[in-house]
């Protein structure tokens, strides 16, 4: 079933409530904000307003604590730059560098109206749909600056976008399993940008019963994470997760794993006695802040990998911590029925892998490292220790290695021998496959308003070049349609790819952002179109497990490849079906027997 025709996008007359090129100033609980006008995408005029703080900078004594809310100030505050981002060592890009800064709670707002200082409240009808994005990261890094992440396809679509920065890394997640450090402070970072959208949206234009959340990757699983989170309630009504979950290898907490770690870490940085954990954490507090990032390096046993030591972590409420984020695992809060059921859209791209496997095409000596240890480096990177018994591991390896790899032991560039196979493993174990079973066991425990994708339009470009360090063609390979990708269509991203002039990326941009803006404005992605819809991934006679309807989102930038929406059932059903069968930790039993 075909419904691209129902995508094309819709002219909206914008209202503007400042003359000419006035700079807007706009009231928050915290003092007055001066922005800038600017163009969209179309040329409709809409107001940035960049780095207002939403939280007291997490410094000093504020190290590894719950953000606290922002002094006010009585002065005109200038948001007229992007905020330096959190703290991080990106290892995704070549030759990561620590960069950005520990204060670095800021927010930006973008919208194509504001109400004026003192001006009087406008109807609740005449406020826009407010959509928030969680920048991507694996919790180590991101950014969430214009130059990423640039709102102007969304401001021809009459919504306001807010988006933010969190602690990543051991900033943001270092726990102890106690009260030493009890973690999650990146996501609790996260949860006071929402208090602060309910805030203080309004005066902005945007209507704050109306907020979509929506992230990608480890932004994507921080949007399941706050459909989970007491702490979250009420802040937002939907949301949108793009390639990844709570459920995410990378992504679901490990309590036993955090707390060696950060007493590592600190046996490191020359620290006192881990059974210590508040001395511990008093003396990490006074490290410099360049020299705790950058530590992290030591963790590091095959190139860049494991990529995110630090990650969300089980916490106990005690006097010390009255707001845990989260006190038990994901997969309980699901069983219980313990989470938001509000509309939910959930995706994965089609070769997500290609975040790690395009890096073999131009990295030989990393390549040859593998290749000469492959069993062992392919067990530590599937990250089987997380999931079965020490002694089952090789046993699990063999069987996964005959399933995707034909039993090869090498990747051989120069025919690309086994690269698709790798990036087919690398992106259900990493991504794919526990999106699919987040989904899959919301649905089975009574959500019914999930709508599932699969994104696999090959654009002009992709960031399978940004992982592989080039834009140039290797030999002809095709590079498929790498995690991230779909973000080239809904952000501009200056800082790493130029604009898009091609005809059918331009038809893309204008489909995608009609499915997010038709969501975040009715909590339908196509509403009212009756037999030309995205339909949920299932109802009462449809299966809830095999053949779960998903869009697949398929064409490409070549002129005889337009955009196709297609209503598809059972995505990678052979493939699923195989980890479904594995005795790993995280498989869920009702989801089995269901099978």
């Amino acid at each position: 079933m075909k419904i691209f025709a129902l995508l094309v996008s819709s002219a909206t007359v914008m209202m503007c409530n400042c003359i000419d090129n006035e700079p807007p100033i706009v009231r928050t609980h915290n003092g007055l904000v001066e922005g800038t006008q600017e163009h969209s995408e179309g040329g409709r005029v809409y107001f940035a307003f960049r780095g207002i703080p939403f939280a007291k900078p997490p410094v000093g004594e504020r190290r590894f604590k719950p953000p606290e809310r922002a002094e006010n100030w009585t002065h005109i505050y200038l948001a007229k730059a992007d905020a330096e981002h959190c703290l991080q060592k990106n290892y995704l890009y070549n030759d990561p560098k620590v960069e950005g800064s520990e204060d670095c709670l800021y927010l930006n707002v973008y919208t194509p109206e504001i109400r004026p200082s003192g001006g009087r409240d406008r109807s609740i009808q005449n406020l826009l749909s407010v959509m928030v994005f969680i920048h991507w990261g694996g919790f180590f890094c991101g950014y969430s600056d214009s130059k990423y992440l640039g709102p102007q396809y969304f401001m021809d679509k009459n919504v306001v976008i807010v988006t933010f920065n969190y602690r990543v890394g051991v900033l943001g997640f270092l726990s102890t399993n106690d009260d030493g450090s009890p973690g999650n402070y990146g996501l609790k970072d996260q949860v006071m940008a929402l208090q602060w959208v309910q805030d203080n949206i309004d005066n902005f234009g945007g209507n704050k019963a109306k907020v979509t959340i929506f992230g990608q990757s480890a932004g994507a699983a921080s949007v399941h994470y706050h459909m989970l989170s007491p702490l979250s309630r009420g802040l937002f009504r939907q949301g949108i997760s793009e390639s990844g979950s709570a459920l995410n290898l990378w992504a679901r907490p490990f309590p036993t794993n955090q707390g060696l770690i950060a007493a590592a870490q600190a046996t490191i940085l020359g620290c006192p006695d881990p059974k210590n954990t508040t001395a511990m954490v008093d003396c990490l507090r006074k490290v410099d802040a360049n020299i705790l990032v950058n530590s992290g390096d030591k963790f590091k046993t095959f190139s860049v990998d494991p990529l995110n030591v630090y990650g969300p972590s089980i916490e106990k409420k005690t006097v010390q911590n009255p707001q845990p984020f989260i006190t038990q695992h994901p997969v309980e809060y699901i069983r219980n029925k313990q989470f938001h059921q509000g509309p939910w859209i959930v995706g994965i791209n089609n070769e997500e892998g290609l975040l790690r496997t395009a890096a073999l095409l131009r990295q030989s000596e990393t390549r040859e490292t593998l290749n000469r240890n492959f069993d062992s480096i392919m067990m530590n990177l599937m990250g089987l220790e997380l999931s079965v018994k020490k002694e089952k591991i090789p046993e699990i390896w063999s069987q996964i290695k005959d399933f995707y790899l034909e039993g090869r032991n090498k990747i051989n560039v120069s025919n690309f021998d086994g690269l698709n196979e790798f990036t087919d493993l690398y992106s259900d174990r990493a991504f794919s496959y526990s999106v699919y079973q987040a989904a899959l066991f919301h649905n089975f425990q009574g959500h019914e308003n999930i709508w599932f994708y699969n994104f696999n339009y090959s654009g002009q470009y992709s960031y399978a070049q940004v992982w592989a360090a080039t834009t140039e063609n290797i030999d002809g390979y095709y590079w498929g349609v790498s995690h991230s990708d779909e973000l080239l269509y809904l952000f501009k991203t200056p800082a790493l790819f130029p604009s898009l002039e091609n005809t059918n990326d331009k038809k893309m941009i204008t489909c995608m952002l009609n499915l997010w803006t038709n969501f975040a404005k009715t909590g339908d992605p196509t509403p009212g179109h009756g037999q030309r819809r995205w339909l949920k991934m299932s109802s009462p006679e449809i299966s809830p497990t095999k053949n779960f309807r998903y869009l697949n989102i398929v064409g490409s930038h070549k002129e005889n490849s337009t955009p196709r929406f297609e209503m598809r059932e059972g995505l990678n059903r052979d493939r699923y079906s195989f980890w479904e069968r594995l005795p790993l930790y995280e498989n869920i039993p009702e989801i089995e027997q269901a099978v």
